[in-house]
C-alpha cells in the first residue's frame, strides 16, 4: 500500500506528462501514473468520497427519502439499509409529513411505499343467442 503525506499543501495542480498523469503539489512531483491507472484511481476516490457524502448527509436524506416514500415515488436516493430503516419510520410516524400527504380512503391503517397495480386477463364475453 501506497501512503503519500505531504504535510502542508498549498497548491495541487493534475497534469499529464505524455500518456502520464501528474499531480504536483506546491511545484513538486509528487505522484506519476499511467493514464489507465490514474482512471482506477479516481473512480475510486469518487466512490469513496460518495459514502462520506452519504453519511454526512444522512439526516437530510432521510427526510427527502421519507418524503419520497410517502408520496409513492418509485426511487429512492440511498440503498443503505439504516438510511431507509430510518426513513420509513419518519415517513410513518412523522405527524407534519402525514397531514403533507395523507393517504385517502385509509383510515386504520398507515401505507408507505409505491403501489402495486395488478392487471387481470380480460373476462370472455359469453354470448347465449339469445337463450335465458
Amino acid at each position: 500500500m501506497v501512503q503519500i503525506y505531504v504535510p502542508k499543501i498549498t497548491r495541487a495542480v493534475v497534469k499529464r506528462d505524455g500518456t502520464d498523469v501528474l499531480i504536483v503539489m506546491d511545484n513538486r512531483k509528487v505522484l506519476a501514473l499511467p493514464w489507465d491507472a490514474a482512471l482506477e484511481l479516481a473512480r475510486a476516490i469518487t466512490i469513496q468520497a460518495r459514502r462520506i457524502e452519504e453519511q454526512v448527509k444522512a439526516l437530510s436524506i432521510v427526510k427527502d427519502q421519507a418524503l419520497l416514500m410517502r408520496s409513492g415515488a418509485p426511487f429512492g436516493l440511498s440503498s443503505h439499509p439504516d438510511i431507509l430503516a430510518e426513513a420509513k419510520k419518519e415517513a410513518i410516524h412523522n405527524k407534519e409529513l402525514r397531514k403533507a400527504i395523507p393517504f385517502k380512503g385509509i383510515t386504520s391503517q398507515e401505507a408507505v411505499g409505491r403501489p402495486t397495480l395488478i392487471q387481470h386477463p380480460p373476462k370472455k364475453e359469453v354470448k347465449n343467442n339469445g337463450k335465458k
